[in-house]
């Protein structure tokens, strides 16, 4: 009776030992923050979370994503509530291509180390309007992932940055009317013939007639001088 008195009173006190014991956790608290900047219009950098709030870009402006991670978590000199293995996704939507490599659909960045309580990593990329559809909504997503150094307590998040796009109006170029060039007005020049009536040959039938008497009537007289 003796010893299992004994042995309760120790269980107890294990228990209540346990019990007041805090338990060992590491505590990072993550964070994810994006925004927009229209670099084509210098724009302000806006966080544009949604249709209502989104920033105005026409098609072929060039804009710059913000991405920032954080660590909100209590501060601990033990460095138990930074965060680790913090991976930074961005899914491109349609509407938008990468300058620096138009086939890579998705950005990702690796933060090496960890996030301290109260710090902060910053990432931007470049990408280009490709919408040709205007009054289009493109909805860029940025997510992250992380946990504590002990993966213990695991981190993860997303937020959007939304533009809509205007399509430029081409301006008509306007058709500058021909001239017609003027006509050349020819002249034709009509050469007379010589008038060849039955006049003029009667006369000049006639004339060969009285020549050929006198001359007849020449001869008679210098024949009969003779």
């Amino acid at each position: 009776m003796k010893k299992l008195l004994i042995g309760s009173i120790i269980s107890g006190v294990a228990a209540a030992t346990l019990i007041s014991s805090p338990a060992l956790a590491w505590h990072p608290v993550g964070y994810i923050q994006k925004s927009v900047q229209n670099q084509t219009t210098n724009s302000a950098v806006v966080d544009a979370n949604d249709a209502k709030s989104a920033l105005s870009v026409n098609t072929g402006d060039t804009l710059v994503y913000t991405v920032k991670v954080g660590n909100k978590g209590s501060y601990d000199s033990r460095g138990w509530n930074d965060m680790a293995g913090v991976v930074i996704t961005d899914k491109l939507p349609d509407g938008v291509e990468l300058i620096s490599d138009p086939t890579q659909r998705i950005v990702t960045f690796t933060i090496p180390g960890t996030i301290t309580t109260g710090a902060s990593v910053t990432k931007t990329f470049a990408v280009k309007v490709t919408s040709a559809q205007d009054g289009s909504i493109v909805d860029n997503k940025a997510c992250f992932t992380g946990n504590s150094t002990v993966n213990d307590n695991a981190q993860s998040g997303c937020e959007n940055a939304v533009v809509k796009v205007t399509v430029p109006v081409k301006p008509v170029t306007p058709v500058t009317p021909v001239t017609p060039t003027p006509a050349v007005k020819t002249t034709t020049v009509v050469k007379t013939l010589p008038n060849t009536g039955a006049g003029n040959i009667v006369a000049i039938t006639l004339g060969v007639s009285v020549l050929g008497y006198l001359g007849s009537l020449f001869v008679k007289k210098r024949a009969n001088n003779s």
